[in-house]
């Protein structure tokens, strides 16, 4: 079926989003799986955004920085604190599709002290 331009249907993704807990407490404490339902058209930047403000991610004073790895490739590293911004190492405009795919966007810790 052909649709107008701008009427087009679209489509919801589940990202599957994993972090690694930043102390044996938090490890118990809260979840480390979550799914993040995303319009097909999200940029990676908006859904690193809709993770922060989530409040997913956990870190601490020796954890302070998470790396966001799709296949063993870090494509972002997001910081604790307020106001810190995202280190991206791919397009942050490129959608979560294009980025992701089917794959799990895993959050670790690669440069705990």
């Amino acid at each position: 079926m052909h649709r107008a331009p701008g009427t087009e249907k679209s489509t919801t993704m589940d990202i599957q989003v994993t972090r690694q807990a930043c102390c044996s407490a938090d490890d118990q404490a809260g979840p480390l799986q979550a799914v993040y339902s995303v319009d097909e058209h999200c940029t990676l930047a908006d859904l690193v955004e809709g993770i922060r403000v989530s409040k997913f991610l956990q870190f601490s004073s020796t954890h302070n920085r998470l790396s966001g790895l799709v296949q063993g490739a870090c494509v972002v590293e997001v910081f604790a604190g307020w106001g810190s911004k995202p280190e991206f190492h791919v397009d942050p405009a490129a959608s979560v599709g294009s980025v992701i795919g089917l794959h799990t966007l895993d959050f670790c810790f690669l440069h705990a002290q």
